[in-house]
């Protein structure tokens, strides 16, 4: 088995999805469903201070599900973890490696 399939936490997953607002507008939110799935979580880098929001820290993640995962997650897509809910930071991150090292992983943030 690749280490790209395994996982080491047990996350809660919101897809995004599209719905019309009050003023009929488009928009876009996290799904009132959820998914329970495993995922890898793993550390990037170093808690981050924010200079005009006081000493406030923001933690990063990387998130990657196993290659058989069949959703992509868009940029209003939330994780639960650990009882607390994470944010998609941009795109999903594609690895166009060969075909035994081809995967995507998502950065997660929380303030």
């Amino acid at each position: 088995m690749s280490l790209l399939d395994t996982a080491n936490e047990e996350v809660v997953v919101y897809l995004e999805e599209t719905t019309t607002d009050a003023d009929g507008n488009t928009i876009t939110k996290p799904s009132a469903t959820c998914i329970e799935t495993r995922a890898r979580i793993q550390p990037v880098g170093t808690p981050t201070e924010e200079q005009d929001s006081g000493y406030q820290t923001a933690s990063r993640y990387r998130l990657r599900f196993p290659r058989s995962w069949p959703h992509v997650l868009g940029a209003q897509s939330q994780i639960e973890w650990n009882g607390k809910r994470w944010s998609m930071i941009g795109d999903l991150i594609r690895h166009n490696g060969s075909a035994r090292t081809r995967h995507v992983h998502y950065v997660i943030e929380r303030r």
